[in-house]
This record gives C-alpha cells, structure tokens and sequence, in this order.
C-alpha cells in the first residue's frame, strides 16, 4: 500500500493483480493496493511533423501537429514522429491513395507547402539517371533518386563517345541539354527515366547524323536534330569543337603510326640481315672444318706411308720463285 503522485500534464495508467488497467490523468493523488502504475511518454509534433499512431488492431492514423500524444498501451501499439514533406516553389510531388474498393488514385500536388500524408497515401519515388560525380558528362541509372520533382528548366552535361563518321574518324561530340517538364501525367504513363530515354534518342541522332558525313563536313553542315530541340547553338558549338579537336587527334595518330611501322620495317630488315650474316658465318665455319679434317686425314696417310709430313708441309707454302737469276761466266773467268 502507497500513495503515488501524477502531476499536472503527465497520464499513467494502474494495473491491478488481474491485470485491468485505468486511466490517471493529472494532477491526482493515487492510492495503490495491489495494484502497479505506469507513467505514460509523451510523443509531440510541431508544425512541421506529424504522429503515426498504430492502434492495437492493426489501424493506422496520421495525426498532424502541432498535437501530444501519449502512448496509451491499452490502445495503441506503437508511436511514432516523422516529417511533413516541405514542397519548395516550382517543385511537386505525385501521390497515391488507395480507396476502399482497392483501386489506387493519383493526384498531383504543386508547391510551396506543406504536405502530411493520410495512412492510405504514399509518395512516388522517381529513379533517374544522374550525374557522376567525379565526371558530370558521365550518368549513371537509378543514381537519381527523389520525390519531389522539379518543374522549372533543367539542363545536364552528356559526351557521345566513339562516334564514328563516314571518313573512319573516331570522334567525340559533346552535348549539352535543356529539358523543360510539361506534361507530368504523361510523363508518369509512358516512362519511369525521361532522361535515359533522351540521353538515347541524341545518342542514336548523332551517330545517324555523323555516319552520314565526314568530320569536315559535320563542322559545316547543320545537325538535323538541333531544330527540335532548345538551345541549339550550344549543342552545334560544342560538338564542332570536339569534331574539329578529333580531326587533330586523328591525324596525329595516322602520323604516330606511320613512324611506328617505318620503325618496325626498320628492326625487320636489320633482324633479317642479321639472321642472313650468322648464317653465312655458320656455313663458311663448317666448310673450313671440313677441309680441315679432310686435310688432317691426308697428312696421316702420307705420314703412314713413310713421308716427312714437315717438309711436305713446307713445300706446300713455300712461296714460288717470281724471278730468275742467270750467271754466265765468260773464256776468261769473269762472271757477267
């Protein structure tokens, strides 16, 4: 037996011994025998937030702030506190509803506001291409991801790589695009990523129209695909730039390897002779070997036969007389 104190602003609830429970709302005086008491949390929400409140037979209700709450075990199952969604100016978001029938409805709300979902509401939530961060005219799939949709003019960077023109010229034409949203319903029912379905209509325009002409040729003449879209000069500038850099680089490389096949026929043809000269150095050796040993046999037969190979030796290179020397001698004994 005791007594138990809830103050002005707070709520208990008091479980007896058969486990029923009251509600005490403050400020009161408890008188508790056998009984236990539970002091309640409070769960708060601003202007700006919202309650979800999950009863005990599974229902959901949202309740918007500013609002208090306290958690009830007797009849709620859960509390929780979660933003508003803050819709800026010139942006929107895209919700569903499900209606008691199961169908879904779609509605489109416009900013600035502030939106508080019902229990049987969701938001829509896109997944776009986006840009690389390391590399802005590189775009990744899905790396986009929002729920509120900007409706005010965009634009993002875009390179068309190994672009291929009619003189065999690899280029790469950069492009910059402008999109405007207009049409949001649209939108939603004929696609789930507007700019990959862009990023591959220029694709496939630039390389129709690059496959038609030749680099010198794309400089001067007018992109087919400029007139349809918004901001053309700075789509025609950049990729005339790029054209004009890849004619540069293209020839530079046909130059590259020009020097690198001169250079490559030049260590072919000194291998080669090199190959001809050991060869011929090979060849020259055996056929010395072979006289060698032909003359080694020889000098042992004579020698078998009693010959002094020595003088023999000798007399073969000794060098033949190229002069001759007469000594005439006269009746009275002189020499001439």
């Amino acid at each position: 037996m005791k007594f138990k104190t809830v103050r002005e602003g707070q709520q208990a609830v008091v479980f007896n011994h058969f486990g029923e429970g009251r509600l005490i709302i403050g400020p009161e005086r408890v008188f508790l025998y056998r009984e236990r008491l539970q002091y309640l949390k409070s769960y708060t929400a601003n202007q700006y937030e919202f309650l979800v409140l999950k009863d005990k037979d599974g229902v959901v209700i949202h309740k918007r702030g500013p609002c208090e709450i306290f958690h009830n075990p007797m009849m709620y199952d859960s509390i929780v506190t979660k933003d508003a969604t803050k819709i800026d100016a010139n942006h929107l978001i895209v919700v569903y509803k499900r209606l008691k029938d199961n169908d879904v409805q779609r509605r489109i709300i416009q900013g600035p506001t502030v939106f508080v979902p019902e229990a049987e509401e969701w938001l829509h939530q896109f997944s776009w291409h986006g840009c690389d961060a390391s590399d802005k005219t590189r775009m990744i799939p899905g790396h986009n991801k929002f729920t509120q949709l900007a409706v005010i003019p965009e634009q993002f960077y875009y390179n068309v790589r190994d672009v291929r023109t009619v003189d065999d010229t690899m280029i790469t034409v950069k492009l910059m695009l402008f999109y405007d949203l207009k049409e949001i319903l649209k939108m939603l029912d004929t696609t789930h990523d507007p700019i990959a379905d862009m990023i591959n209509a220029v694709c496939a325009d630039v390389i129709t129209f690059s496959g038609r002409n030749t680099g010198a040729e794309s400089e001067r003449e007018r992109h087919p695909w400029i007139p349809r879209m918004n901001h053309t000069r700075s789509i025609l500038i950049k990729g005339q730039q790029e054209m004009e850099k890849a004619e540069q680089d293209h020839k530079q490389e046909v130059e590259n390897m020009k020097q690198v096949h001169e250079l490559e026929m030049r260590q072919m043809e000194h291998e080669q002779a090199l190959k001809v000269a050991t060869m011929t150095t090979s060849s020259n050796l055996d056929d010395q070997k072979a006289k060698n040993t032909k003359q080694v046999d020889h000098l042992s037969k004579l020698r078998d036969l009693g010959m002094d190979v020595t003088l023999y030796i000798t007399l073969q290179h000794t060098p033949p007389a190229n002069e001759e020397i007469r000594v005439a001698t006269t009746p009275a004994g002189t020499a001439l």
